[in-house]
């Protein structure tokens, strides 16, 4: 499948609109303990205007000891013998699973799976490892459940994408089974930043090196990098960028390591396009073709015959 040659009229004025104000206001706010919480409390409602959850959709809450999220299904989500665990982006600082509702409820009926949204601690106050250890426990509880391994699709935007794939790495260096898929939205790729100011991506309506530097700074002093190894054992991988978002070359650079270590990679760039405009179908009409794209990937490895068979 091949992204559109341009984006919308709507995706682009969009873009336009918000490089010019809230680009600028949020390079220059301060990241930390005093501004988060209303940060937070902005992201979360404006991803609830922008993508809400769509109608039919039912949620069950998860709260068992150190794992809590949703588990939402979407509208003709019947697949009940796999399950997607999604981690939430927010620049490890912000995000939430009740703000990604719309997200998972759109994912779910693409999919016709549910979709697990895993919560994990934030930073400042939780710097890494822990959002990296909450992850794995999600994971390990979807296993105890009864999911296997190949029955499970790892899925994750923007700092949620980094967790992802570092989940799948970390299980495929311990020679455990393989997950079913892999699905990242606008993934980092790189908290040291030096791939995406090497890209030379300056049109994303929000994002930048200062407002990036910030939050990743909360998070980790180390400048930690996906890099898949040749040989080993990673799940099928669909990777979405906007074409013009700051982390588009960590996107692109991912695919190519992922490819480089024989794991078989599919990259949609999509112009026009801003850093995970999935989470905005009401702003990127293109949002829902994605989410499309994303649910015949999935589809295609779940109902395959090795996928299949017993």
């Amino acid at each position: 499948m091949t992204a559109p040659d341009r984006g919308s009229l709507r995706t682009r004025a969009a873009r336009l609109v918000a490089e010019h104000t809230v680009k600028p206001l949020a390079a220059a706010l301060p990241v930390n303990t005093a501004t988060l919480p209303v940060a937070r409390l902005a992201i979360d409602t404006a991803m609830r205007v922008v993508g809400p959850s769509l109608a039919g959709t039912s949620v069950d809450q998860v709260d068992d000891g150190a794992v809590h999220g949703e588990i939402v299904t979407g509208p003709k989500a019947d697949r009940r013998d796999a399950m997607i665990l999604y981690v939430h982006g927010g620049g490890f600082v912000a995000g939430s699973v009740a703000a990604y509702r719309g997200v998972a409820s759109r994912l779910s009926t693409a999919t016709r799976t549910p979709v697990f949204v895993s919560g994990y601690r934030l930073a400042p106050e939780h710097p890494s490892p822990c959002a990296q250890l909450d992850v794995a426990r999600a994971y390990r509880w979807l296993l105890r459940r009864g999911f296997a391994p190949d029955r499970i699709v790892l899925a994750g935007d923007s700092a949620g994408g980094f967790l992802a794939a570092d989940l799948a790495l970390a299980n495929a260096r311990l020679g455990m089974p393989g997950q079913g898929g892999l699905v990242l939205f606008s993934p980092m790729a790189d908290l040291g930043l030096s791939i995406a100011q090497a890209g030379g991506r300056n049109r994303d309506g929000v994002l930048s090196y200062a407002l990036s530097a910030k939050a990743v700074a909360h998070f980790t002093s180390d400048r930690l990098e996906l890099r898949p190894e040749r040989g080993m054992v990673l799940p099928p991988t669909l990777i979405q960028t906007g074409g013009a978002e700051y982390f588009a070359a960590d996107a692109i650079e991912l695919a190519e390591r992922l490819r480089a270590s024989g794991t078989a990679c599919e990259l949609q760039v999509w112009p026009d396009q801003m850093h995970v405009f999935q989470v905005m179908p009401a702003l990127a009409p293109e949002a829902r073709f994605a989410f499309g794209a994303a649910g015949r990937f999935v589809t295609s490895l779940l109902e395959s015959p090795a996928a299949t068979a017993v």
